[in-house]
């Protein structure tokens, strides 16, 4: 898949995940204030609802709905991707607490461990987002070796840094293949004229789309 399609996915994805908020967010936008007519009597400006205010049961039921909303989009994340929906759940809120998008955490962590909080590679990286001690102590210093095997730690640490990237690089795909070869690495590379580019990124962003296309299918009962 090339690059371009890759990011009309993820436009598309993004543009989904928008959508569901927006919808439970929706209920908390206050109405316009009803205006006194002939038909309506009994309405006095003092009873008005001023321009900003929220009636307190509609902002209760709002946030009802983005709870649901919220539900209902780590369950298709975990059906997705094939995990426990509290480890969905951790994944997501990690995510948004540390700015990155759900979907691109999701696929961050199946291209790097398969969803296994105990995996070490030859190198050394460790835990769910194949962290190494080195990097987790420059973005938590004293972050121990064996605290990245706690699942929310090493969430935080490797989304944090790959959030880092993408303030850094500007540009999503090149903070993946930082975050896989080194930020050192790729710039190098970029200073010299190349194309730092080892296929990572859409390993990670192919992963990320055609789980959400399998889901979609299955969902309407596609095939």
């Amino acid at each position: 898949m090339k690059v371009p399609e890759l990011k009309r996915l993820r436009a598309k994805l993004r543009g989904s995940l928008v959508a569901r908020i927006a919808a439970g967010s929706a209920l908390l936008i206050p109405s316009v204030a009803l205006m006194s007519t002939d038909a309506f009597q009994d309405v006095r400006p003092t009873k008005l609802v001023e321009a900003g205010s929220v009636d307190p049961v509609a902002a209760q039921w709002g946030a009802r709905v983005m709870a649901e909303q919220r539900q209902r989009l780590i369950t298709e994340l975990a059906s997705a991707f094939n995990v426990p929906v509290d480890l969905a759940t951790k994944i997501h809120d990690v995510a948004l607490e540390t700015k990155i998008e759900p979907d691109l955490a999701f696929g961050l962590v199946a291209a790097e461990s398969s969803f296994r909080p105990a995996a070490v590679s030859p190198v050394g990286a460790i835990g769910l987002t194949q962290v190494m001690p080195s990097t987790a102590r420059d973005v938590a210093p004293g972050t121990s070796r064996q605290q990245l095997f706690d699942t929310e730690t090493n969430l935080r640490i490797g989304f944090s840094y790959l959030r880092k990237l993408i303030d850094k690089y500007q540009d999503t795909e090149l903070a993946l293949t930082a975050y896989n070869r080194g930020p050192g690495t790729v710039d190098r590379v970029l200073k010299s004229g190349g194309n730092p580019d080892n296929g990572y990124a859409e390993k990670v962003l192919t992963g990320e789309s055609e789980r959400h296309v399998a889901l979609m299918n299955r969902k309407f009962g596609r095939r």
